[in-house]
């Protein structure tokens, strides 16, 4: 029997997870006609998986081209704006103020024009209305074309191969001790597989991940369980916040309130109305827990095997939210009960603030330019040296902080290893703009360091070339830890632009196939269409979400968007601002290379984003096709949509904060599409920055490859490199690289 959730974490990693099935050599005419089915929607099988279709009942094939349907979204509406929208309108802004003018003056003049069903007067002259299947004025639909898609127009088909039991255990395992944060799609996967397996025995590496292994296990009942996982009051917090706000990461509630406040820009939106949306959100975030949830919390609390001291200092950073869940919890209640004394004790010191934080200490031998005391500290935590590296390689100069970091850096993880290798060539340039990632998502600029203005060049040139020695030298260690893989391997050139994935937490889903940030798509023809899809599931309501691109080169600077629909190069589909019920809406952007190249452009960027108040809606789909061949747009409902020629599409989640977000890079020479993730907070694309942009892409390119680690775990452990996959003993390729987790475990754990 398909199980289609199970069938679904398959898909991600390109693969189709068919239990129970006896796979046959014999074809059949309905496993032909699935293969059929599959490459309509732009997927090609092996072999093995083709036995196994061969093996399907006709109910268990046909509830696999259903799951393969909706995850492609071809039940949804792909009806846009304009018919035939290839062939531009015409409308410009004063068609739309006479519209508005017209709707003003409607009662007190004689107009001559067609009212729509949306209550829209449209003068004779202005809009073509034999074009559009909604309103051109307010973006109201009114035709919908739900399960009108174009299949089978593209060529380039990803290969789905054949899952078994073990190959399920295997991922589920990978994504347990992945040894960095699980991204969104990795997340629901796991959430998924918790639901049909065990993790008895399983190690888990990521608090991140320990967060949803625990949240199982109480819900299957297991406290006990669960509570021997939260080894710190940090974890109890950090589930408890996940519980509460889905977040997995310790936000705190003025970080959220403000996010809130400033997703609620919108041209109608008062000061008032703000402030309401505002004051729902806090009320959202009020506290409250019954007894047997105070009880659980209680009793983790007081059975933490960590020092008190220690548990003092974890929970002084976040110390006004402890003060929130306290109250909440009732734990001053419980801990005058009779078998709670430690957490009597440790609460009695909270309050009191008697304890010392590690930090300050730190921070108070900074201030007196103490560099002795301050790596003495530092070396008690390499993980924290390694984050503070570079300030103060700037504060007490490079040699002796090198030197005192080279001493521990065994004991620093790989991840942030690489991280350290990524960030030095922008932290010690300072012409470069830097940009940082924090918890909330949306990406900020950050000035060069005050201090480099004390070096001269030949001095921060040489700490880039200290923090590669270093990095360099470690990572060897690393790899020389780690059992050899064999005598020979092979490395798939294509691994050389793909970055290892390090701190990205990805907050988009991607159901067809997982790929990194940084990976390039090659665009096949002269096109790219962008697409669009929001609404599905919800009831008819005004929800304006924006599919918009930048066109960026040597003095040029031009978008393609709802208020500016035809440039050379680009073609918009028609701004919908109201979703029709349940089916959603669908918006699109043409792209022409050689019109891009003709007028100079080098890159372009594409972005969506929430044109009404609030972030992006979840379930939100956005991606871009290309194709050999051109693209076919209807000339009835202005559906262009095919599944077959989608190059990369990803989901919104329900954590998703940011209220917009750059999704790809089209490079117009090079011609391919950079895949990003790079929230902002604009509600129009020119809120943003190339400049920041720029520097967001150079971040990328100085991450290290895949390849690059590869070749430097092949020299560590004195393999060979073959030209072939079929003469290596272990074999690296692109499909290998597309399970991230099973990455990260090879190259970023410790031994």
């Amino acid at each position: 029997m398909v199980n289609k959730d199970l069938l679904l974490v398959s898909l991600r990693q390109r693969a189709l997870y068919l239990p129970g099935v006896v796979p046959q050599r014999e074809a059949r005419a309905r496993s032909l006609q699935l293969v059929v089915e599959l490459r309509q929607l732009g997927f090609s099988v092996t072999e093995p998986l083709l036995h196994a279709l061969n093996g399907l009942t006709d109910d268990d094939g046909q509830c696999l081209v259903d799951a393969l349907n909706e995850v492609m979204g071809t039940h949804l509406n792909w009806a846009s704006l304009v018919r035939g929208w290839l062939v531009p309108t015409g409308e410009g802004v004063w068609d739309h103020f006479l519209t508005l003018v017209a709707n003003i003056m409607k009662d007190e003049l004689q107009i001559p024009g067609t009212t729509l069903p949306c209550g829209h007067l449209i003068p004779e002259g202005t809009f073509p209305l034999e074009r559009y299947t909604g309103c051109p004025f307010c973006g109201t639909p009114f035709e919908t074309a739900p399960g009108e898609v174009y299949r089978g127009q593209g060529t380039k088909l990803r290969q789905l191969s054949l899952w078994d039991d073990a190959d399920l255990e295997r991922h589920f395992q990978a994504l347990l001790a992945s040894p960095v944060p699980l991204d969104a799609t990795q997340r629901e996967s796991l959430k998924t597989l918790l639901g049909y397996k065990t993790v008895d025995g399983a190690t888990v590496k990521m608090k991140e991940t320990l967060m949803l292994v625990v949240d199982s296990l109480v819900g299957l009942g297991r406290d006990d369980e669960a509570g021997r996982l939260l080894t710190s009051p940090t974890d109890v917090l950090r589930y408890l916040w996940q519980r509460h706000t889905g977040r997995l990461q310790l936000l705190r509630p003025a970080t959220l309130l403000n996010i809130e406040r400033k997703n609620q820009r919108h041209g109608r939106m008062t000061p008032e109305d703000i402030a309401q949306k505002v004051d729902e959100r806090r009320r959202q975030l009020r506290l409250s827990y019954p007894r047997p949830w105070c009880r659980r919390v209680a009793r983790w609390m007081n059975g933490l095997a960590m020092p008190l001291d220690q548990q003092l200092e974890a929970m002084h950073p976040q110390r006004e939210m402890w003060v929130r869940f306290i109250r909440a919890l009732r734990l001053a209640e419980y801990a005058r009960k009779p078998g709670y004394e430690q957490l009597q004790t440790l609460l009695d010191r909270f309050y009191r603030r008697d304890y010392r934080v590690w930090q300050g200490r730190v921070d108070e031998s900074r201030r007196r330019v103490d560099a002795d005391a301050t790596m003495a500290l530092l070396r008690q935590r390499p993980g924290l040296f390694a984050r503070c590296l570079f300030s103060s390689m700037l504060t007490f100069g490079p040699d002796a902080v090198t030197a005192a970091f080279r001493e521990v850096v065994g004991a620093v993880k790989p991840r942030l290893l690489i991280s350290l290798a990524t960030t030095a060539e922008l932290y010690f340039d300072r012409s470069q703009e830097r940009v940082a990632r924090p918890l909330s998502g949306v990406m900020h600029p950050i000035n060069p360091h005050p201090l480099l203005a004390h070096y001269t060049d030949a001095e921060l040139e040489r700490m880039k070339q200290l923090v590669r020695d270093l990095y360099l030298e470690a990572m060897r260690r690393h790899f020389k830890a780690q059992p050899s893989l064999g005598g020979t391997i092979y490395i798939d050139p294509e691994l050389d632009h793909i970055p290892v994935s390090v701190g990205d937490r990805s907050q988009t889903v991607q159901d067809i196939s997982a790929a990194l940030q940084g990976q390039r798509f090659a665009v096949s023809g002269d096109s790219v269409r962008l697409f669009l899809q929001w609404g599905a599931g919800l009831p008819a309501q005004h929800l304006d979400m924006d599919l918009s691109c930048a066109i960026l080169g040597d003095g040029l600077n031009e978008t393609c968007a709802y208020y500016n629909l035809v440039v050379k190069g680009a073609k918009h589909s028609g701004d919908i601002q109201h979703i029709p019920d349940q089916v959603g809406t669908a918006e699109y952007i043409e792209l022409s290379l050689p019109e891009l190249e003709e007028r100079g452009a080098r890159r372009v960027v594409f972005t969506c984003n929430a044109f009404t108040q609030g972030a992006l809606q979840p379930n939100l789909m956005v991606g871009w096709m290309s194709a050999d061949v051109p693209m076919t747009v209807s000339n009835e409902t202005g559906v262009a949509y095919d599944p077959s020629t989608v190059d990369h599409m990803v989901r919104i989640t329900e954590g998703n904060l940011s209220k917009g977000l750059i999704f790809g890079v089209l490079d117009v020479a090079g011609r391919y599409i950079t895949w990003l993730e790079m929230p902002f907070d604009g509600q129009t694309v020119r809120s943003i920055s190339p400049e920041s942009i720029d520097a967001f892409l150079q971040r990328l390119a100085r991450k290290p490859t895949i390849g690059q680690v590869l070749r430097l775990m092949a020299d560590a452990q004195h393999l060979t490199p073959v030209a072939e996959p079929g003469e290596a003993d272990r074999a690296f390729t692109l499909q290998w690289a597309q399970d991230a987790a099973e990455v990260s475990r090879l190259l970023l754990s410790n031994p």
